[in-house]
């Protein structure tokens, strides 16, 4: 009866590791994406008022996912450099990617709204403000580039 016990015990251990760990395993995210671009979008009509290629250290923030949830975030352009890492979740529905940030000895969440995501584009926003003047807040993004 112990090693029935024991077995069951163990059975479900496993089926919810396994679970937990290809959680990601389909998501969109999966892989690496580098900072290329940022641009500003008009509230009021969609179009792009702005967008600059970025260059130097900016151009080197990368964003790492992978299917087990594990996930990593390099920024470069503060000394010293930025390296976060913990596990993340993705809702395709709501476009918000969720951070469980475990690095630097402490747990923090936070979260990033995506504007838009493709096979080759992951579109983040940075804010909102009224750009061209016009009443209606403008949406501020970064745009990465998979790698």
């Amino acid at each position: 009866m112990k090693k029935l016990k024991l077995t069951a015990y163990l059975s479900v251990i496993i089926l919810v590791i396994s679970c937990r760990n290809n959680d990601q395993a389909d998501s969109p995210l999966l892989g690496t994406w580098k900072a290329a671009k940022t641009m500003t979008v008009s509230g009021n009509n969609g179009v792009i008022l702005l967008q600059n290629s970025l260059t130097g250290c900016e151009s080197n923030t990368t964003y790492q996912f992978w299917s087990n949830g594990d996930f990593e975030y390099n920024q470069y352009c503060s000394s010293p450099s930025v390296r976060e890492t913990g596990t993340f979740s993705y809702g395709e529905s709501t476009k918000v990617i969720t951070f469980y940030i475990t690095s630097g000895g402490g747990n923090q969440q936070g979260s990033e709204t995506l504007y838009a995501l493709t096979e080759s584009e992951m579109q983040i926003i940075t804010g909102k403000t009224d750009y061209d003047n016009d009443g209606v807040l403008d949406t501020s993004i970064i745009i990465y580039i998979r790698q």
